[in-house]
């Protein structure tokens, strides 16, 4: 059923208010400016069917006022004043003082700034509006409002929609509506939900029903006003700092990748280099094993004594690789050697922390402003976490290396005398032989003692592989992170902090001109509301049942009622 908005004396108090709450300001405005109400009524399911416009003015008699719309008809609805209309101008000579409202029928057409759709099911099933009066079952209520890209002007980014729908409890039970404000009045329900400027929609009403009907559903649209002052706040600058910021960086988040790009490359290569020192260490473990059996069966010869030489030789030489390649470890694998190898690079770590604690004070401000900014806050304190993470691995692994230093420097000087001692003993074996068993016991405590720097040595190359996989990680952070501070780049850079930060600034603090629905030359307007009214969902009536056929008369039947003597 179409449903119109009832014109009678009640509409103007409506040209002056939509939203509960809202009153109409106590001085009366100047005769150019003007205050604009939208009404529009729709089907059940959210077509338009009709667009009405109510104008107001302040006025005194004598005045002549100048509008500007696209109307079918035009009606005055407070004088018997003339209403002229030109094409899209119209024009009127008050004789009374006080408000002046007048009508404008609008071409259905007419793009209002939100669409509305309305759907339904019951009982799981699609049902058309106009067959669910009267029905009863599980009913879904669908509603929708998105953006219209026909309409011109801001209205759908600048303007709230609160949408209200009532269910009266006697033919409804179980209602859910989540993120609706729910009432009590009287024996009805009454759901409201609130749509900020820019805002779509898509919620979902359910409820048993019983011989269901339901009043018309309510949008109403107000400019939203929040009286921001932000007093001296220079959001210009602030912005400006952002984008220069965002570029810093966004080039220290590439430097950072490409400098744990080369600490990956070089634990890669001390990873591959691993191999060599336990295998070098296993030379060494077979040499002494070797020397153990020399020494224990050992026999009063030349032959076997210059074995035993050599064998030290190369016990002497493993142990000193060892010793120099943990000393170059020691260098290589430090923290202080990581932030040299970025400095190189052209990325200083402990800038970049001074940068991010920086750029996360000034985004935490701004954060307030733009929510979107939390983001990159939590990217920024993921970055410097991740570096001190770094320091606190690399730190501990420099440990475990100094330690591994220490023991091969001392094991290194040890076994130099050792290996004095052997050769002063060989020399001294040849009239001396009975002492082999001193020299065969020293070799065993040297291989027993071996085995825990061996153990070392494997723990060492277990806490490379590691250290590779933690590099990996970082440098997949990392990877994360310049993502994230391109596209925080490439965000700030493309606004624009002229015209973008005045709009936003005017919609917040509610200043800027208000813009006129009707036409464009309409410049002194104050108010503009929307009012969209759906149908109402009615019980069809009861068709009457038909009266009952007489039976025809008998021709003395007829006779009877000529005189007016027939009682039948």
């Amino acid at each position: 059923m179409k449903q119109k908005f009832v014109r009678r004396t009640a509409a103007l108090a409506l040209a002056g208010c939509l939203l509960a709450g809202t009153v109409l300001p106590a001085s009366a405005a100047a005769v150019s400016e003007k205050e604009e109400v939208i009404y529009a009524n729709l089907t059940a399911s959210g077509e338009v069917t009709g667009v009405y416009a109510v104008n107001s003015f302040a006025v005194q008699a004598g005045d002549t006022i100048t509008d500007h719309g696209s109307y079918t008809a035009v009606r005055n609805m407070t004088t018997t004043d003339a209403l002229d209309q030109k094409g899209d101008t119209i024009t009127a000579t008050v004789s009374e003082d006080g408000k002046l409202y007048y009508e404008g029928t609008m071409d259905t057409a007419t793009a209002l700034p939100w669409i509305v759709k309305l759907t339904y099911t019951l009982d799981g099933q699609p049902i058309q509006p106009e067959e669910l009066g009267g029905k009863s079952g599980a009913l879904a209520i669908n509603l929708q409002v998105t953006k219209n890209p026909d309409c011109t002007g801001d209205f759908f980014d600048q303007y709230a929609l609160q949408v209200t729908m009532q269910l009266d409890t006697g033919l409804a039970q179980n209602i859910t509506a989540e993120g609706a404000t729910v009432a009590n009045v009287g024996a009805v329900k009454q759901l409201s939900y609130i749509l900020l400027p820019g805002q779509d929609t898509d919620v979902t009403v359910t409820a048993d029903v019983t011989d269901f009907a339901m009043s018309a559903i309510s949008l109403n649209g107000v400019r939203l006003n929040l009286g921001i002052d932000l007093g001296d706040v220079d959001l210009t600058a602030m912005l400006d700092q952002l984008q220069n910021g965002s570029v810093q960086l966004d080039d220290g988040a590439n430097a950072l990748a490409d400098g744990i790009a080369q600490v990956q490359a070089g634990i890669d290569t001390l990873n591959g280099n691993s191999g060599t020192l336990t295998g070098g260490s296993a030379q060494v473990r077979a040499a002494l094993t070797q020397m153990q059996t020399a020494l224990n069966g050992i026999s009063a010869s030349t032959d076997e004594l210059t074995t035993l030489l050599n064998a030290s030789t190369q016990i002497q030489n493993g142990i000193a690789q060892l010793d120099d390649g943990a000393a170059q470890l020691e260098q290589q694998v430090s923290f202080e050697a990581y932030k040299a190898i970025l400095k190189e690079n052209g990325l200083d770590l402990d800038q970049v922390k001074d940068g991010n604690t920086q750029a996360i004070a000034q985004l935490e401000q701004l954060s307030k402003v733009m929510p979107q900014l939390k983001d990159v806050i939590l990217l920024l304190k993921g970055s410097s976490a991740n570096i001190d993470a770094m320091q606190t691995y690399l730190d501990t692994v420099h440990g475990g290396i100094a330690q591994l230093h220490e023991g091969s420097s001392t094991l290194n000087s040890s076994y130099a005398e050792f290996d004095a001692g052997v050769r002063q003993l060989a020399n001294v074996l040849t009239g001396m032989l009975g002492n082999l068993s001193v020299l065969a016991d020293g070799v065993n405590q040297l291989a027993n003692r071996y085995d825990s720097l061996d153990d070392g040595l494997n723990a060492y190359t277990d806490g490379v592989a590691q250290l590779k996989d933690g590099v990996q990680q970082l440098a997949s952070g990392a990877v994360q992170l310049t993502d994230g501070t391109g596209e925080l780049r490439s965000s700030v850079s493309g606004l624009d902090v002229g015209d973008q930060l005045n709009d936003l600034l005017d919609s917040l603090s509610g200043t800027g001109e208000v813009q006129s629905f009707l036409s464009a030359e309409n410049t002194d307007v104050t108010s503009v509301q929307f009012a969209l009214q759906t149908a109402a969902i009615e019980v069809p009536e009861a068709e009457a049942e038909p009266e009952p056929e007489a039976a025809p008369l008998t021709f003395w039947q007829k006779l009877l009622k000529l005189f007016g003597l027939y009682k039948g």
